[in-house]
């Protein structure tokens, strides 16, 4: 995408913040990291979702400027990102069941490996399958497209790989995403344990830093879009020519 402003607080500073704060806190106090930090209903688990929150709302709002988007399918895609995240988010919290406590029906229970109000633990059709796709197109859209395949300049505003593809601001938490997967292939493949107080649990950060680069990725690509240029003449008069350019291409 071309680059509209974004504060790199937000897409450079922040994304290390997490695991930087579970090393210190592991280290400073292992107590309280178990039992503040890690668990279900602790900081990354909850940061999660309230991250994909406003990812949600974003995706969505795109999608109601669709009329505004270069490709038809863009706005289609936003939707399919936010539906996404609302997939992303009910099965972090088990559909509220982590916050509220309820008693999970016996008809799911059977289907469930933990017992739970969710679908992931059900088939992994509805886990390995959605979370592997989303890791693919975190690394690849990430990290290689940025570092490799998209031109120095970025894409241009009507080029739909640029409302598909991730800009370079989304890198840092790619990259992050590739640095915390290291571990626990070690610890399988080659017995290397991660040293303390570096052994997190890698599955639920790498699950924020998830949520985070969908929140940039889907900001970036609000703050590209702009103010509506429905409601100016220019702009639609603009729009009007761009389309009848790729209608009626010159000979």
């Amino acid at each position: 995408m071309s680059a509209a402003r974004i504060s790199p607080w937000l897409w450079l500073a922040f994304p290390p913040v997490m695991p930087l704060l579970q090393y210190a806190l592991r280290a400073a106090d292992a107590d309280f990291y178990r039992r503040w930090i890690e668990p279900e209903l602790g900081l990354v688990e909850l940061a999660t979702p309230a991250l994909l929150l406003p990812a949600t709302l974003l995706a969505l709002a795109l999608f109601a400027r669709r009329r505004e988007l270069p490709s038809p399918w863009a706005g289609r895609w936003f939707l399919l990102v936010g539906l996404g995240c609302v997939y992303f988010a009910g099965e972090e919290l088990s559909w509220g069941q982590h916050l509220f406590g309820w008693a999970t029906p016996e008809a799911i229970q059977r289907l469930n490996d933990q017992g739970e109000t969710n679908l992931h633990n059900m088939s992994s059709w509805l886990d390995q399958k959605p979370r592997a796709l989303l890791k693919a197109f975190v690394l690849l859209g990430g990290v290689v497209v940025p570092l490799f395949l998209a031109p120095r300049g970025g894409y241009g505003w009507g080029d739909w790989r640029g409302w598909l593809w991730p800009d370079r601001r989304c890198l840092p938490t790619a990259l992050l995403v590739l640095l915390l997967s290291i571990p626990p292939y070690l610890q399988k493949f080659a017995g290397i344990a991660t040293p303390h107080p570096f052994d997190i649990r890698e599955s639920e950060t790498i699950e924020y830093l998830y949520a985070l680069f969908l929140l940039i990725y889907l900001y970036a690509a609000w703050r590209r879009l702009g103010p509506s240029r429905l409601s100016d003449p220019r702009h639609a008069g603009s729009r009007r020519q761009d389309r009848s350019r790729k209608q009626h291409p010159p000979p």
